[in-house]
């Protein structure tokens, strides 16, 4: 990752070679001149690709491009100098090292040393290389800071950014992980343990009838509450996992979920197609629990589901007529924000009072 960003740092100064001089030619007229416009796109381009630095706006100042020219120019005359060493001197070092051999004298005013060739060339080319990826570092971080005077700048890609949104990422995870088994544990203490408990107390006054007709009729009851049981327990495994979302896709489940909301529920879109397993399950919970929120909370009389796959992820979205309101530090959407991003996927929540809300879930293919 570290190599990529400064090979790509590298790039961007002897692409800045080119560009500095139109850069300081683009600071002479207005800033919203042919010209100008045209510079910006070239360097907005250049520090999106090799800085990763990502500007909200067009910056309107001559700032911007005085600034950014200088540094451009005044960078690039080291870093090609320390280039240019490192190919001459260090290859030059290692082929006569490796092939002819000898050694190197360096001679100062009190004394002389002599190194091998080879250990020269090595030493001389890892000095040079160190040197080019601090002044990468520091183009890096001047453009940045020129930018920063002009308009709102983001690094989405760095790896610090990076590092971070993977820590916060993994702890997600566990947080939802702990979440899931607190709703499981709720759901069989709750539902299934209350009716196991009541059955048994059904076959236990059943055994205890003298009455033929009473303990039939007590049979009875605790056959009509075993099959509940039963259906409760399918009920409870299809809310951890269903299994029809392995055996016929995406487009099964949802329709068992709008044909099991009270709500009325409108399928706008389903995928054709099939998604990797932890992508079509994560866009089911979505969707599943965004559902049973309008259901509880939201007070809403429709429901618009809608999952489309394109080349590279599915978007999930959820959209209703409710009160709106809803919370995103809330359990249920957090829960959900960290199932998506365990994916290196995005979430984002709209809730206007008296309006609606929409949840809208892009998860890539994994």
């Amino acid at each position: 990752m570290f190599v990529t960003r400064w090979s790509a740092s590298v790039v961007g100064i002897l692409w800045g070679v080119l560009l500095c001089i139109p850069l300081l030619l683009a600071a002479v007229p207005a800033p919203n001149s042919g010209l100008s416009r045209r510079v910006l796109g070239w360097e907005r381009s250049r520090q999106l690709r090799c800085f990763g630095i990502v500007m909200s706006h067009d910056p309107n100042t001559r700032s911007f491009f005085l600034l950014n020219g200088a540094v451009a120019g005044l960078i690039a005359v080291p870093v090609l100098n320390l280039l240019t060493g490192f190919l001459v001197v260090t290859i030059g070092s290692l082929i006569q090292g490796l092939f002819i051999g000898g050694s190197v004298t360096i001679g100062f005013d009190l004394w002389t040393i002599s190194q091998p060739t080879l250990f020269v060339g090595v030493l001389y080319g890892a000095a040079n290389l160190i040197g080019v990826i601090i002044l990468a570092e520091a183009a890096n971080w001047l453009h940045g800071k020129i930018d920063s005077r002009s308009t709102e700048v983001s690094r989405p890609n760095a790896p610090h950014t990076r590092i971070t949104q993977l820590l916060m990422t993994r702890h997600g995870v566990v947080m939802a992980i702990d979440e899931e088994r607190r709703r499981i544990e709720r759901d069989l203490h709750d539902g299934v343990q209350q009716n196991v408990v009541s059955l048994s107390v059904l076959i236990a006054r059943a055994q205890r009838a003298k009455d033929t007709d009473k303990v039939s009729e007590l049979l009875d009851d605790a056959l009509v509450q075993s099959q509940d049981l039963i259906d409760e327990m399918r009920e409870v495994a299809w809310r951890v996992y269903p299994t029809a979302l392995d055996e016929h896709g995406l487009s099964t489940v949802l329709h068992r979920v709008a044909d099991h909301s009270p709500i009325p529920v409108t399928l706008t879109a389903v995928p054709s197609r099939r998604a990797p397993q932890a992508t079509e399950s994560a866009a089911y919970f979505v969707v599943r629990e965004a559902v049973t929120n309008v259901v509880k909370h939201a007070n809403a009389s429709t429901v618009r589901i809608s999952v489309i796959a394109d080349e590279q992820k599915l978007i999930a979205e959820v959209v209703d007529d409710g009160t709106g309101g809803a919370d995103p530090a809330g359990s249920g959407l957090k829960g959900l924000s960290r199932r998506v991003g365990a994916l290196d996927g995005t979430m984002t929540i709209e809730s206007t009072e008296n309006v609606g809300t929409t949840v809208r879930a892009e998860i890539p293919y994994v």
